[in-house]
């Protein structure tokens, strides 16, 4: 572990790569799941039959494992380096590879004002994880 937690070497930079793909893709793979398995209304908990179907589905399973994997890597990356640094990257490039994969394999649109605020977003994430440093 580096004496310095607010430098990120390029173990940091691997786990963090591992983290964003892993939840990224989680987080694709669950929706993939869930839009096979048709939306449940918002006034009603999903019944048990359906958690347990959604449950079994590989897209499911497959995003659990990856979010799982994903939840490991980033608490050896806690110990290694500070939050208040390594966070907004995580979140600025999972936003970006999520909004991305959604566009592409789920032809979702964004359009020029969902394509701003998420540049917006990001560059301010980005700030953020700037500011403070040397």
């Amino acid at each position: 572990m580096s004496p310095d937690k607010g430098n990120l070497q390029l173990l940091h930079w691997v786990l963090i790569a591992g983290c964003v793909l892993f939840a990224g893709g989680g987080n694709l793979l669950l929706k993939w799941g869930m839009s096979q398995m048709g939306s449940v209304a918002a006034t009603e908990l999903p019944k048990l039959q359906y958690a347990l179907q959604a449950a079994c589905r590989p897209q499911i399973i497959v995003g659990v494992v990856l979010y799982v994997a994903s939840f490991v890597m980033w608490l050896s990356l806690l110990s290694m380096v500070d939050i208040s640094l390594v966070y907004p990257i995580f979140i600025a490039a999972a936003f970006l590879l999520v909004t991305g994969g959604a566009v592409v394999w789920f032809g979702e649109r964004v359009d020029a004002m969902r394509a701003i605020g998420t540049i917006v977003v990001v560059a301010g994430i980005g700030l953020v994880s700037l500011s403070g440093r040397g």
